[in-house]
């Protein structure tokens, strides 16, 4: 009678076997869905924590971007302001005295010069006084090109040089001054330039020319102050 049931009795406990691995592993697969959930959510929250962290440094760089911004605009303004006024303090101090240094410095006969030739003059010299050498250079040359020959010529080729050697373009500023002595042998800006040549190769090293451009205003221009420069230079 037990044989006959065998087959049943083993089937029935293979069953109950199923069913209890089967409950077992879906409880093992419904803890692991769990814990993934619960990992999900940790870093979820992490994330959310960091982005917000973010988002907060953020808003404040922002915030000091605009504040550092504000106050570069400010200060620009106060810069621009100031380079305004000394521009005009420039030109007043230039309308005062440019006139007067003219009448000696540049040329007695000034008022021969067509206004529209002054005006490019006077553009140029007002732009070497403010520092805008290469402006004042275009600006002479533009004098030299309208008017090669004129009782400023001498100056304008001068103002040129100057400007070459404010800008440490010494080689350019000797041909310059160079060119005016070959020019204008008469000019008033003669022993100036080569007072200014001779400071240039001192400057750059070179002595033995520097000396005899000195030894060259002693002779040819005794009463100069440019020659008691240059008696005090070869001490």
């Amino acid at each position: 009678m037990l044989v006959k049931h065998y087959p049943k009795f083993i089937a029935a406990i293979f069953l109950l076997f199923l069913l209890t691995n089967s409950a077992c592993f879906n409880r093992t697969r419904f803890n692991n869905f769990n814990w993934q959930m619960d990992s999900l959510r940790y870093y979820t929250a992490k994330f959310d924590s960091v982005l917000q962290k973010q988002s907060e440094e953020i808003t404040y760089l922002r915030i000091d971007i605009y504040t550092k911004s504000n106050e570069l605009s400010e200060k620009m303004e106060m810069l621009n302001s100031r380079i305004s006024d000394t521009e005009s303090q420039l030109i007043r101090i230039y309308e005062k005295l440019g006139p007067g240094r003219k009448t000696t410095e540049d040329s007695e006969d000034i008022s021969k010069i067509s206004p529209e030739a002054r005006l490019i003059y006077e553009s140029a010299y007002l732009n070497y006084i403010k520092g805008n050498y290469s402006e004042a250079i275009n600006g002479f040359r533009s004098y030299l090109q309208i008017l090669s020959d004129s009782p400023l010529s001498d100056n304008a080729l001068y103002w040129i040089g100057e400007s070459y050697a404010a800008m440490g373009k010494s080689q350019n500023a000797v041909n310059t001054f160079q060119e005016l002595i070959n020019k204008f042998p008469g000019s008033t800006k003669r022993v100036t330039a080569l007072y200014k040549m001779a400071i240039i190769y001192e400057e750059a090293g070179n002595k033995k020319t520097a000396k005899l451009y000195y030894n060259q205003i002693i002779k040819d221009f005794p009463n100069s102050a440019e020659a008691t420069l240059a008696k005090d230079k070869l001490e």
